[in-house]
């Protein structure tokens, strides 16, 4: 079976822009959005009454296309490694923001937006490292709320990577 076309990226590829190793953890980041989201990015009746207005589909119609674009637009120039570690965070957060919302009440998801919100408006020279990490909470909140994340989704494959992505991040 061959991958689907990824035409958010085709101009940076077509641009030389992205490396195949970038391109495999952009592919990557788009696979796994796309598997653990329950929530389309763009309805079917949007996506034909962009089509039947404009005669062609945008080239961005799904989370994974959403994640990969943005990756690729603010970090293609960063080298391999870096760029790498940035498509693993996002991975990691995605599996984690599955973990952390799934199965609690709304309230909870409520207070993190909420923090989330309060912490952001603060000055960023202002901000504590308990501020830092209510925007962290509220990021992983907004992705379990907007791609509709599901902890059922998640595999035994996902678990090992982060397990080994947590290990990774304490020890350096």
């Amino acid at each position: 079976m061959q991958a689907p076309t990824r035409r958010a990226l085709e101009s940076f590829v077509l641009q030389k822009k992205l490396t195949p190793r970038k391109l495999r953890n952009l592919v990557d980041v788009a696979n796994v959005a796309e598997r653990l989201s329950t929530r389309s990015y763009m309805e079917k009746a949007e996506l034909d009454g962009i089509v039947g207005r404009f005669g062609v589909e945008p080239d961005v119609t799904t989370w994974g296309d959403f994640f990969a674009a943005e990756i690729a637009s603010d970090h293609w120039e960063k080298p391999e490694a870096e760029f790498e570690k940035i498509s693993e965070t996002v991975i990691f957060d995605f599996i984690a923001a599955s973990l952390i919302f799934s199965e609690k009440p709304q309230a909870f998801l409520d207070s993190a937006l909420y923090e989330y919100s309060d912490s952001l408006a603060k000055d960023s020279g202002m901000r504590t490292a308990e501020d830092e990490e209510k925007i962290h909470l509220g990021i992983l909140a907004g992705y379990f709320r907007q791609m509709a994340l599901s902890r059922e989704k998640l595999n035994d494959a996902d678990m090992a990577f982060f397990d080994s992505y947590s290990v990774k991040a304490k020890s350096a």
